[in-house]
C-alpha cells in the first residue's frame, strides 16, 4: 500500500512491510522513524550539522539513513517475525461501539425470512420477528441497524408501510429482483426489531425519488410528542410515544442509484434535506450525508468544502469484489486478491480523513463506512437479485482486517455498517427456514465487541511480509483498546493462509497481570459453516504466547485472527508537585462567532477571573461566546477515572495536555466521555466550551476508585 509521506505521519496504527525494496526509502521513512522508535533501534535526531548541510547532501544522508534503517528492520523482521508496540499510558480516542454496526435492507431474503416471518409464522417469534435472529444479535452487542437501504431507500416512500399490514400497498423492488414488496416490515416493526436486539436505529431518507416534506414528515412521525398531525397518526397506529430516532441518512449513494448526481448537486440537496430534519424535544438528529464511492476524494472535497456545516456525519462505500466465483471457489490467488483489497480501506480512510481534516480539525463529523464487506457471485441456485452468498475463513479474516483500520482511525471513524446482516453479501447469520446458523464473519464481530467504547491505544507495528507471486503485504495487523475495567484487549489478524506467524507484543507503561486468549482458524482457505455442520469455524481457546517481562510472544496459526485479553496495571503519569493552591479555575471568556470549537490561543479574551467549579461565569452573553477553564484536579487515589462533560453545544475536557472528552460541535445537550489512568495527586485539567445560539447548557462529571458518577465537586479543582 502506497501512502504519501505525510500521511503515514498522521496515521497512529499503520503497518508497514518490513521489506520494502529500498529504492522506495523515501516514501517509507516516516513509517521507518515510528517503527524503529518501538524497536528501539535509535533513529537519530537531526543535528544541526544535518540542518545547514546542502540540500543535495541533506537529500543524500535521508536516502541513506533510509536504506540502512529499512535493512535494519528487514533483518529483524526476517529473524523475529512481526514486532508491535503499544503504550497502556496513550489512551487517545474512544472506539465508539457504534463501529460495529449492521446494515439491513430491503433485499433478497434478509427481511422477509431472515428477520421477519410475520406474526402467525410457526416460527418462533416476538410480535413477528425472529427471536433466533435477535438473540444471536444481542449476543454481539449490535449497537446500530441501519435501514431499509441501500438502493432501494430511495425508492421507498415510508407511509406506505404503516397503518394495518392487510391496507398496505404493495411496490415493486426495482433494484433487487424485480419482487413485488407487500410493505409489511414497515417503520414500526424495524423500531421493535432495534427494540428488541437493544440497538440504535439508523434511518436512511428517500432523496432520490422522495421529497423533502416526505422525509420532514418521517422524521416528526417518529420523533414528535407535540400536537401535530403526524403524532396523531403514529398514535392511531398503536404508538403512543415517540421513538426518539437519532440517526438519519440523507440519501443513500446518490452520486448513483440514488439519483446519479454530481457532487455539487447533492451538496446543496443534503443543506436542503438536512434543513428539515429536525430532532423534537430533547432528541437531537445526527445527519449522515451521501460521501464517496471508494476513492471519490473529489465528492468528499465538495461535500466538505460546501456543506459540512450541515451534517454531523459523511458516509463512505466501499467492497472488496470478486464477483466472477462464488464465496468458497477460490484458490491462493483469490486470497491475495480479497486481502489487497481489503487493506486498500486504509488508505482510503487516511486519505479521506485528511480531507475532512482541512474543513474541519476538531473532527466533528465523522465518517462513516456505512457500507463495507465482501462481494461475491451468487451461490448457484439463487436469484442473482438476492446477492446471497456463502462466508468463509477468507470473510473472517478480512473483516478482522477491517475492524482492526476502523479502530486505529476511531478519531473520525465514528460509526460503520457492515453489509449485510442476515442472508444477503458478508452476512453474520444464515437462515433456511426455521434453521440458523452464524457465519465466521459474525464470530470476529463477537470477538471484537471487547473493543466497543473502549479507549484505543495506538499500535505501532512492524510486519514481516505475506508474499505471493512475488507480490507483498504486511502479513500482520492490530488494533488494541483498554476498557472502564482497566482491561487490556489487543486483536491480532494473521493473512497469511499457509504458514504460522510469530508477533512480539512489547507493551509499556503496564504491569502484567494475567493474559487469555481465543483464536479464530482454520485449516481450509474456503471452510464455511453449513446448515449440516454448523460449526466448522468457531472461535477457541487461545494459549499459543509466552509471557517475558512486559513482551508477549505470539504464535498465530496460519489465516487467524487473536483477540488477548490482558489484566494488570498501568503506568500512570506522575502527579504534578502543586504548591500552596488555591481553590477554583482560572478562566478566559471570549466574544466569538463559530460553529465548532475555536482554537482559543489564537484569540485575544474579552475578561478573565475564577469560578468555584465548572460553571459558566455571571454576565455571560446568550450566544456566540466561548469559556476555556485552566487549573488542575486532584484526586483522591490511583486509578482508572472516566471524564463526562455535558454540553449544548461545544465541550472538550484535557487533562495533562491530552484530549480525553470530545463533545465538540453546534448542538442540543449531549453527554460524551473518556478516562484515564492518573496516580494521586494534582494533575492538569482544562475545560472548553462555546455556545453558538438556541440552548445553552454545561458541566462536567468524574467516576474513579470507590467514586460514583458525580458532578466534579469544587473541592477537587484548584489552581495556582
Amino acid at each position: 500500500m502506497s501512502f504519501p509521506v505525510q500521511d503515514i505521519e498522521q496515521c497512529p496504527g499503520i503497518i508497514e512491510t518490513a521489506n520494502a525494496p529500498k529504492e522506495e526509502a523515501s516514501r517509507f521513512l516516516t513509517g521507518a522513524r515510528v517503527c524503529s522508535e518501538s524497536l528501539n533501534t535509535g533513529f537519530p535526531q537531526q543535528s544541526s550539522t544535518y540542518n545547514n548541510a546542502p540540500e543535495q547532501y541533506m537529500k543524500r544522508a535521508l536516502w541513506f539513513l533510509a536504506a540502512v534503517v529499512l535493512l535494519q528492520l528487514s533483518v529483524s523482521a526476517q529473524v523475529a517475525g512481526s514486532r508491535i508496540s503499544i503504550d497502556a499510558s496513550l489512551q487517545e480516542y474512544q472506539i465508539d461501539k457504534n463501529i460495529y454496526g449492521q446494515f439491513s435492507e430491503h433485499l433478497g431474503h434478509l427481511i422477509y425470512g431472515g428477520i421477519w416471518v410475520g406474526p402467525d409464522s410457526p416460527i418462533p417469534n416476538v410480535d413477528g420477528i425472529r427471536k433466533d435472529v435477535v438473540e444471536a444479535l444481542k449476543q454481539i452487542r449490535v449497537p446500530v441497524l441501519r435501514w431499509p437501504g441501500g438502493c432501494f431507500a430511495d425508492e421507498y416512500h415510508w407511509e406506505s408501510g404503516i397503518g394495518p399490514r392487510s391496507g398496505r400497498p404493495k411496490m415493486i423492488n426495482t433494484n433487487w429482483g424485480g419482487v413485488t414488496e407487500d410493505n409489511s416490515f414497515g417503520t414500526h416493526e424495524f423500531l421493535r426489531l432495534c427494540e428488541l436486539i437493544g440497538c440504535e436505529p439508523y434511518i436512511t431518507g428517500n432523496v432520490g425519488s422522495g421529497s423533502v416534506a416526505e422525509l420532514s414528515r418521517w422524521a416528526e412521525y417518529v420523533n414528535s410528542d407535540n400536537v401535530s398531525p403526524m403524532t396523531d397518526l403514529r398514535k392511531k397506529n398503536g404508538r403512543e410515544k415517540p421513538w426518539g430516532v437519532k440517526y438519519w441518512g440523507i440519501g443513500n449513494e446518490n452520486w448513483g442509484c440514488g439519483g446519479n448526481m454530481l457532487p455539487e448537486f447533492y451538496a446543496d440537496q443534503a443543506r436542503r434535506y438536512g434543513t428539515f430534519i429536525h430532532g423534537y424535544g430533547a432528541n437531537t438528529a445526527f445527519k449522515i450525508a451521501c460521501g464517496p464511492s471508494g476513492d471519490d476524494y473529489n465528492w468528499t472535497t465538495v461535500l466538505m468544502k460546501n456543506a459540512s456545516g450541515h451534517f454531523d456525519g459523511l458516509s463512505l462505500h466501499y467492497y472488496s469484489f470478486a464477483s466472477q466465483k462464488i464465496a468458497t471457489d477460490f484458490d491462493e490467488a483469490g486470497w491475495f486478491d480479497i486481502m489487497k483489497k481489503t487493506l486498500k480501506m486504509e488508505e482510503m480512510v487516511i486519505r479521506h480523513s485528511a480531507i475532512m481534516d482541512q474543513y474541519d480539525p476538531f473532527k466533528r463529523v465523522a465518517l462513516v463506512v456505512d457500507e463495507w464487506g465482501t462481494w461475491y457471485k451468487v451461490e448457484p441456485g439463487t436469484n442473482p437479485g438476492f446477492l446471497y452468498q456463502q462466508n468463509t475463513m477468507r470473510d473472517a479474516v478480512a473483516a478482522a482486517c477491517n475492524l482492526n483500520i476502523f479502530n486505529n482511525h476511531c478519531d473520525r471513524v465514528r460509526m460503520a455498517n457492515i453489509a449485510q446482516v442476515v442472508n444477503v453479501l458478508q452476512a453474520m447469520i444464515l437462515t433456511e427456514g426455521e434453521k440458523m446458523i452464524f457465519t465466521p464473519t459474525y464470530h470476529v464481530f463477537d470477538l471484537f465487541k471487547v473493543h466497543q467504547n473502549a479507549m484505543m491505544l495506538p499500535v505501532r507495528a512492524v510486519s514481516s511480509d505475506y508474499v505471493f507471486n512475488g507480490n507483498r503485504l504486511p502479513a500482520v495487523n492490530c488494533s488494541a483498546s483498554i476498557d472502564s475495567w482497566g482491561r487490556v484487549h489487543i486483536s491480532l489478524c494473521s493473512i497469511d493462509p499457509v504458514a504460522s506467524r510469530s508477533v512480539a507484543v512489547d507493551m509499556k507503561q503496564f504491569e502484567m497481570g494475567t493474559i487469555s486468549g481465543k483464536v479464530l482458524s482454520s485449516d481450509k482457505m474456503n471452510a464455511h459453516n453449513t446448515f449440516e455442520r454448523p460449526d466448522v469455524v468457531k472461535p477457541t481457546d487461545f494459549s499459543r504466547f509466552t509471557l517475558a517481562g512486559g513482551s508477549i510472544s505470539v504464535t498465530m496459526p496460519p489465516m487467524s485472527v487473536v483477540v488477548l485479553e490482558l489484566t494488570g496495571k498501568v503506568k500512570a503519569q506522575a502527579a504534578i508537585e502543586l504548591k500552596n493552591p488555591k481553590g477554583g479555575l482560572d478562566y478566559a471568556y471570549y466574544e466569538i462567532g463559530s460553529e465548532m470549537m475555536p482554537v482559543f490561543s489564537s484569540l485575544t479574551p474579552q475578561s478573565t477571573g475564577v469560578v468555584e467549579s465548572v460553571v459558566l461565569p455571571k454576565g455571560v452573553r446568550e450566544s456566540n461566546f466561548g469559556v476555556k477553564y485552566d487549573g488542575y484536579i486532584n484526586v483522591p487515589e490511583e486509578g482508572l477515572y472516566t471524564l463526562y462533560s455535558t454540553s449544548d453545544d461545544g465541550s472538550a475536557i484535557v487533562i495533562d495536555g491530552r484530549l480525553i472528552v470530545n463533545n465538540d460541535g453546534r448542538h442540543a445537550p449531549i453527554e460524551r466521555s473518556g478516562f484515564v489512568q492518573l496516580t494521586a495527586g494534582y494533575h492538569r485539567f482544562e475545560l472548553m466550551f462555546f455556545q453558538a445560539g438556541g440552548g445553552m447548557e454545561l458541566s462536567a462529571s468524574i467516576k474513579g476508585p470507590q467514586m460514583e458518577k458525580q458532578i466534579i465537586p469544587a473541592s477537587m479543582l484548584f489552581r495556582k
